[in-house]
């Protein structure tokens, strides 16, 4: 039986002109990631991500540090949603 192995982007770069973007702390995440399956012998047979930057931004450390070049099936349902819409849209006497 496979296995599913679910991440989050690292962390992005809050406060930034760009929030869609890893931090220098997001990046060296991502890589340390890629290190720690590398060292355990873990492989891919295929990836997913959203279409936000910092979704690629976190394959692209992790395959850095694996070794590997995986072409990711592009998904943009992993993307963020609006928050507040959805809030306003279950309980809308609230907004």
């Amino acid at each position: 039986m496979g296995q599913l192995y679910l991440v989050r982007h690292g962390q992005a770069s809050l406060g930034a002109t760009d929030y869609d973007q890893l931090s220098p702390l997001g990046a060296q995440q991502s890589q340390r990631l890629g290190e720690h399956w590398h060292a355990q012998g873990i492989t891919f047979d295929a990836v997913i991500t959203g279409t936000m930057k910092r979704h690629a931004q976190t394959l692209a450390g992790i395959q850095h540090s694996m070794g590997t070049q995986l072409t990711a099936l592009v998904w943009p349902g992993l993307n963020e949603y609006d928050a507040e819409a959805v809030i306003r849209a279950i309980q809308p006497s609230e907004w």
